[in-house]
């Protein structure tokens, strides 16, 4: 940007890790910036898994963007949802957290909403097996986990136990790898004294995905060394592996050859697939751009969209 920039409007949506860097990255720059949200916080989201299973509280994993951007005189925050963008009278569509709605026109748009949770189709698993996206998702997990010790513990059953000692992970990226080994570690060390009428060390925790090995895209070397991990604290993992069907007692999976076998899961959780959120679809109507399978908006190597390089 240059001196004829001075008054320019930028507006961001999102204010992850890349809406806040945006932010952060024009604080000298003279442009007038407006951050939009519907979430009052920004989450460090590589730290829920810890945030599930109480090694840390929410308050550590999210910070007040208000407060990130205090001191930044030339942006402002809004807490909002953004529906759509006008791109010929260059206006962002949006909605307050009453239903209210709210415009905000923009000389530059950067869009950064990031993901949403994808069940490849089957969003009736989510009820359930929660994902892993939001601070929400990461309380309703930390009291399925931590519920499942204490619904085992009052078991009479001897198979309703086991049951409820039984943690599925669906997907071995880097959430479901995390998720899986601090399960093992909570029920290994945390939890290890404290219960009377089970062994919580007792714990399985499986971890299933389509692929051959867990972090597969990070390169045979740490795939390997993330599966020896993950071994060496006792998870137990089935690559290879398509989740056909989840419900309150567990999940079926379909093998390579085509074998189908059920497991009886207390607990099963979502750590896998990622999507587009809804507004991506509405700025590829309003600009004619392209979605990948995912949802994705396709832009150009300056990571702008075709013949919208405000955008």
């Amino acid at each position: 940007m240059n001196d004829q920039d001075s008054q320019r409007r930028v507006v961001i949506i999102g204010g992850g890790f890349a809406g806040l860097f945006a932010a952060r990255v024009l604080r000298r720059a003279p442009v007038q910036v407006t951050l939009i949200d519907r979430r009052p916080h920004h989450l460090f989201q590589p730290l829920l898994y810890q945030c599930s299973t109480g090694i840390l509280s929410e308050g550590k994993i999210a910070v007040p963007l208000r407060d990130l951007l205090r001191k930044q005189k030339n942006a402002d925050f809004v807490l909002a949802e953004v529906t759509g963008i006008d791109t010929e009278g260059r206006r962002v569509l949006a909605t307050r957290p009453l239903g209210d709605q709210l415009e905000f026109g923009y000389d530059y748009l950067i869009v950064a909403a990031g993901v949403q949770q994808s069940y490849f189709g089957h969003d009736e698993f989510a009820q359930w097996a929660p994902g892993m996206k939001t601070i929400e998702h990461a309380l309703v997990v930390r009291r399925r986990v931590f519920g499942a010790f204490e619904l085992a513990d009052t078991a009479v059953d001897p198979a309703e136990r086991s049951r409820w000692l039984t943690f599925a992970l669906v997907g071995a990226g880097p959430t479901g790898v995390e998720l899986a080994g601090q399960i093992r570690e909570v029920a290994t060390k945390t939890l290890r004294d404290e219960y009377r009428h089970i062994k919580p060390e007792d714990a399985r925790v499986l971890l299933f995905d389509g692929g051959d090995a867990p972090l597969a895209p990070f390169g045979p070397e740490l795939s390997a060394k993330a599966a020896r991990t993950l071994s060496k604290l006792g998870v137990e993992q089935h690559m290879h592996s398509i989740v056909t069907d989840i419900n309150a007692t567990g999940l079926s999976v379909r093998a390579q050859d085509g074998k189908v076998t059920r497991h009886e899961a207390g607990t099963v959780l979502w750590t896998a697939g990622v999507a587009a959120p809804p507004l991506a679809a509405a700025i590829a109507a309003a600009t004619g751009a392209k979605q990948d399978r995912a949802g994705r908006i396709v832009v150009g190597d300056d990571c702008t969209i075709p013949d919208h390089p405000e955008i």
